[in-house]
């Protein structure tokens, strides 16, 4: 009995340590808001953010504790209020903060986020002094001072040169999260397409690709690649105006224009009438058109209908751009057009005006 007991008191302490070691904790000041909630938040996969904490504050001072098991970006985000304040959390990683809406707010502690933070500095001063000097050249430029200004473009070439050398000299020596959440980081900025998604995790080391933002990006680049040329249309129900649902597969059509759109998209508005032409010339032919609408209020939605003449297949979750068919698509602007085949395979994509009309001229005359 004893000795039972002694094992269960271990196997308790075992656990409670391990879970001690996973904890994050930040402690610091926070100005601007008097009191209020902390979450400590982290994107686990495109879709989904965990809370790994939260605590209650009194300005100026607040203790915020989260859990983690694996290094992850993670958002310090005040309630109510937009935006966050980003650092690297490491399991049992120790960090001061200062959480202010001014340059000078700031999250210290753990190798990942010093390392991190570091390097954003010296990169910022280096595109700040490189800005500077653009400028500067566009000033001699203007006063005719060409031999001056070519010297100075010089000069910039060579500084921008030195600056990728070090950006990728420092993540070479970054086989961890650093490097992979750049690479993500710069996917979603540039919003690049599925090949380069799959290019940058590819050139990811064995340990960038264990984290958490390698597999976000991982998880992007196979989204897009869903929707390539040639690829079976992924298929989706959503509802009419009317209530009825319809699904894209049960859609005959020897060509089918998949349409996301919405009524309050302007170039959206515009290219009605180019699809209304399309679909009075080519309906009897075999030419079907599935509009997506990214609204959310569902009177626009139906005035936008009328008012355009929208006469074929109307649909929407009424979700605006939380929409799932919109992300299952990758849409992140509309209008955005996929043409797909009697088969339901994607064949092109985006096709406008002239070349549309002749891609149904081709295909359907």
């Amino acid at each position: 009995m004893k000795n039972t007991l002694v094992a269960t008191l271990l196997l308790a302490s075992c656990g409670y340590l391990s879970y001690a070691q996973n904890n994050v904790i930040v402690k610091g000041q926070i100005k601007g808001v008097e009191s209020g909630r902390l979450y400590m938040l982290a994107p686990v996969s495109e879709n989904r953010v965990d809370t790994l904490g939260t605590a209650l504050f009194q300005a100026p001072d607040f203790v915020l504790e989260g859990r983690c098991d694996e290094p992850v970006v993670a958002h310090i985000v005040v309630e109510n209020y937009s935006g966050g304040f980003p650092f690297m959390a490491e399991p049992g990683g120790s960090y001061t903060a200062l959480l202010t809406n001014g340059r000078e707010a700031y999250i210290r502690g753990g190798k990942l986020q010093d390392a991190w933070t570091g390097y954003l500095k010296y990169s910022t001063e280096q595109r700040q002094k490189i800005s500077a000097m653009k400028q500067r050249h566009q000033t001699l430029v203007a006063e005719n001072k060409y031999r001056s200004a070519s010297a100075l473009n010089d000069s910039i070439l060579l500084l921008e040169q030195q600056a990728r050398k070090e950006t990728y000299d420092f993540l070479g020596q970054h086989d961890d999260l650093i490097t992979a959440h750049t690479y993500l980081e710069n996917a979603q900025m540039r919003d690049a397409g599925a090949e380069q998604c799959r290019k940058m995790y590819e050139s990811l080391g064995e340990g960038a690709k264990q984290t958490p933002s390698a597999r976000i990006l991982k998880e992007r680049y196979e989204r897009m690649e869903q929707t390539e040329k040639g690829r079976l249309a992924p298929d989706f129900t959503l509802t009419t105006p009317e209530g009825m649902e319809v699904t894209l597969s049960k859609v005959a059509g020897k060509v089918k224009i998949l349409d996301f759109w919405a009524s309050w998209c302007g170039p959206c508005r515009l290219n009605n009438p180019a699809l209304k032409k399309a679909y009075e010339e080519y309906h009897d032919k075999g030419l079907e058109i599935i509009s997506v609408s990214l609204d959310n209020k569902p009177e626009r939605w139906k005035d936008a209908i009328a008012k355009d003449g929208l006469t074929w297949i109307n649909v929407s979750s009424l979700k605006g751009w939380k929409c799932d068919v919109a992300r299952l698509y990758s849409v992140s602007a509309v209008p955005a057009i996929f043409i797909l085949n009697e088969e339901n395979r994607i064949v092109a994509t985006n096709l406008r005006g002239e070349k549309l009309a002749k891609y149904l001229e081709d295909n359907l005359k």
